[in-house]
């Protein structure tokens, strides 16, 4: 809403198009859409970012429409993406947000405000002088009920680069007339969970890559979407991952079926096992655990039926017995 508010000073009469991954985290999804109901001239326009589409090529044919008709760029994305994990290539995204492209009349385009959930990586700094996105107008955004606080309260935080910090004032009148800022239980919470929120998320890292290095293992026909070795050399070590599970069946709909029973198949089983442990449960960077869903039943909720992804996504903790899941996912697998 302080975006808008922004543009309908800054930019009147131009159309205002919000940006969006149409299987992006639900709440953002559909709160974008609602922004968008209420005025004429907005309009969301989906970005194709994941499973096997280019976040770079998609953001450069978008924005070009978008410059084309002179209207005001909003673009939201996830990095690394919920829920298939996947990161861009960093420098040539910001070298596509930060060119300079022109309208149909042939005049200089409106330059987009890049918005970034980085919920999966909050350690990772993108903003800073010298930073990638430093020279884009950026605005990030972490949900605080993830690894900033543990999953003990429910705030979030956003922050922009100095390209973008005029863009703050709108943002945060906003939250006030929503009443929607943080309370102070809220701020002494994050106060105390923040300083050990990087080696948390290190630990947990470390708790992941040994389990997915064990699916591997035990059912290499399964594909999992994580981050690479190399990716997670650069900073980027999130602790959830996706599974899709091997199938089987005489059609496409048989095959989609049978994954479908597999998925909760797999859930139940880790959780009638482990309900010390495991949990069902949508959540992120919890400070003990490992949680279990299917995001297009739980965070994709409001997304259109054909972007949803029917498979398993898993976050693990810092504090889990990673050796008991290895064994209860061998049963799994021993059982199909």
């Amino acid at each position: 809403m302080g975006l808008v508010h922004h543009a309908l000073e800054a930019h009147k009469g131009k159309e205002i198009q919000i940006i969006v991954p149409p299987n992006c985290y639900g709440g953002t999804n559909d709160q974008a859409r609602r922004v968008a109901a209420c005025f004429d001239n907005v309009e969301v326009v989906d970005l194709a970012v994941d499973s096997g589409k280019n976040m770079v090529e998609s953001t450069e044919l978008v924005l070009t429409e978008v410059a084309s008709q002179d209207a005001v760029p909003y673009i939201i994305a996830e990095i690394p993406t919920n829920p298939r994990v996947e990161v861009p290539e960093l420098l040539q995204l910001s070298e596509v947000l930060g060119k300079e492209r022109k309208t149909n009349s042939g005049a200089i385009a409106i330059d987009p405000v890049f918005i970034l959930d980085q919920t999966f990586c909050p350690n990772v700094h993108f903003l800073g002088e010298g930073d990638v996105l430093s020279s884009v107008r950026t605005i990030s955004y972490v949900s605080g009920s993830k690894f900033p606080s543990g999953g003990l309260c429910t705030s979030g935080y956003c922050v922009a680069n100095k390209k973008a910090e005029g863009l703050i004032n709108k943002i945060e009148s906003h939250l006030k007339v929503c009443d929607n800022e943080a309370t102070n239980y809220q701020i002494d919470i994050l106060a105390k969970q923040l300083p050990s929120m990087n080696q948390r998320i290190n630990d947990a890292y470390k708790n992941t890559r040994e389990f997915v290095n064990y699916i591997n293992e035990t059912l290499p026909e399964a594909k999992i979407n994580f981050v690479s070795k190399e990716l997670a050399s650069e900073g980027f070590t999130p602790s959830v991952f996706s599974l899709d599970l091997p199938t089987k069946g005489n059609s496409a709909s048989d095959k989609e079926a049978y994954k479908r029973k597999l998925n909760h198949k797999l859930i139940k089983l880790m959780i009638d096992e482990i309900p010390h442990e495991s949990k069902h449960c949508v959540s992120y960077g919890q400070l003990k655990g490992c949680y279990w869903t299917i995001p297009a039943t739980s965070t994709q909720g409001t997304t259109k039926e054909g972007d949803k992804d029917y498979i398993v996504r898993v976050s693990m903790s810092p504090d889990v017995d990673v050796e008991l899941h290895k064994k209860v996912f061998l049963e799994f697998v021993n059982s199909i």
